[in-house]
């Protein structure tokens, strides 16, 4: 959207969707996710949680809408984009309503298509709306759009499926909520309020612009997060006490190898990843995404502890966590006000440290925490390649800087096979929403790199 959009509407757009990431926590982590552990550990009671995650979700999604509509119902510029992200918001109360059930019963295939449905069908429709000349306002029509055949879809699939029956609602789930909604809504905080404050000190819509280009992309290590923690967290939730801290830490293992190392690479070179995404046109962008990649680096890491935590049933010390990040976090943009960008880039990479310190600290003195000094050395020999061939590679041209990114990583992938930082039993846990055939044919190749030394 940022290469069809000006960047004034482009910012309008930022923050929009800003606000659509915070309010949609309340729906997409709370319940949801409370929901999706209490199925997969207690079956018998699928019924009963589904209503309660449910009925829950809409009050929050409503609650929520109320409070948006109060504080830009006056605004010119943001009324009808706001609107329309209600109406996306109300849709997920039930669409991750549903969602929580299919994670539970591990049908990742379902959720698979469902995420590519919406990628696609946002895309498509939304570049068809702006193309009409409808601006920001069209960008999130196709948000809306998509969002509906997405609720369709997962009705049908999660209304075909066969539940013990239980009556009532899970009165009990509440406390664990809330507990839930302060992790989650501090994280998407941290993330997403950054743009917002810095367009309201600023006021500069074009601004807001280039932020939202650096931050489209540094969102992309915690969408892939997100993708690792929807795979891992029922089998954490649903085993035993010593095989779910096992699966644990091997969750934070994919995010020291896979997550990151894509915000190392933002940070080392922020040009190549905003000419790919966006050309030439954001390049006043590149300090933004190189702070705000490092810091969602950590706060990928305080995502998933968190998860972990709460698949442990200790919601209350990553809530506390987070809050306390929150805070840091605010300080830091008042204290700094004189610049908006400064202030509010850094505002980011301070919570996300200060939350990623006090959960890894706590984590690794209570749960199963194993990494010796020689795997550390040899995840720094990893970081160390891949940071050296985007420094050393400077290719001009989108098509260019794609291959870059693709050397950059391939020779990655190389390094953490030959190491043996990635293995077979790897590939088996993070594809196992694929068909077996790719699945094998990645076992074969990294067999035959583990094999080397």
């Amino acid at each position: 959207m940022g290469i069809l959009l000006p960047k004034q509407e482009f910012g309008v757009l930022g923050v929009a969707l800003a606000i659509l990431y915070i309010t949609s926590v309340l729906t997409q982590n709370t319940f949801s996710w409370s929901g999706t552990r209490r199925i997969a550990s207690s079956p018998h009671e699928a019924s009963m949680v589904l209503r309660t995650v449910t009925a829950g979700n809409l009050a929050l999604a409503v609650t929520a809408s109320l409070a948006v509509l109060y504080y830009s119902y006056r605004s010119e510029t943001y009324l009808i984009p706001n609107l329309m992200v209600l109406g996306v918001l109300l849709l997920s109360a039930l669409t991750n309503s549903y969602a929580a059930l299919l994670r539970a019963v591990k049908r990742f295939g379902q959720i698979a298509v469902a995420n590519i449905m919406m990628s696609f069908l946002k895309l498509l429709t939304a570049v068809i709306l702006v193309v009409l000349g409808m601006g920001a306002v069209g960008a999130l029509g196709g948000l809306l759009i998509s969002s509906v055949a997405v609720f369709i879809y997962l009705t049908c699939h999660a209304t075909r499926l066969e539940l013990p029956q239980s009556r009532g609602f899970s009165g009990n789930m509440i406390r664990e909520t809330f507990f839930v909604s302060i992790i989650f809504l501090g994280i998407n905080f941290i993330i997403n309020s950054s743009i917002i404050f810095m367009r309201w000190f600023s006021g500069s819509d074009a601004l807001a612009g280039d932020y939202n280009a650096a931050l489209t992309i540094a969102r992309g290590p915690f969408f892939i997060t997100s993708a690792l923690i929807t795979v891992l967290f029922p089998y954490i939730s649903s085993h035993s006490n010593t095989e779910r801290e096992e699966y644990a830490f091997q969750s934070i293992k994919y995010v020291a190898l896979f997550v990151f190392p894509v915000c190392i690479s933002m940070t080392a070179d922020p040009g190549t990843w905003l000419n790919i995404f966006f050309g030439r046109k954001y390049m006043g962008g590149e300090d933004i995404l190189r702070m705000l990649s490092a810091g969602i680096g950590f706060l990928s890491l305080t995502f998933l502890v968190s998860s972990n935590l709460v698949a442990f049933e200790r919601p209350e010390i990553p809530a506390l966590c987070l809050v306390t990040a929150t805070v840091v976090q605010v300080a830091m943009i008042h204290l700094m006000d004189s610049n908006p960008v400064t202030s509010s880039t850094i505002s980011v990479v301070a919570a996300s440290i200060t939350s990623a310190v006090l959960l890894l600290t706590y984590y690794a003195g209570k749960f199963y925490f194993k990494w010796s000094p020689k795997y550390l050395l040899k995840i720094a020999v990893s970081y160390s390649i891949l940071s050296a061939v985007f420094l050393s590679i400077h290719l001009n041209g989108r098509l260019l800087s794609l291959a870059e990114i693709a050397i950059a990583f391939t020779v990655y992938f190389i390094a953490l096979s030959i190491l043996k930082l990635f293995d077979e039993e790897d590939v088996d846990i993070l594809l196992s929403p694929l068909p077996p055939e790719p699945v094998r044919i990645v076992r074969r190749l990294v067999s035959r790199l583990n094999s080397i030394i």
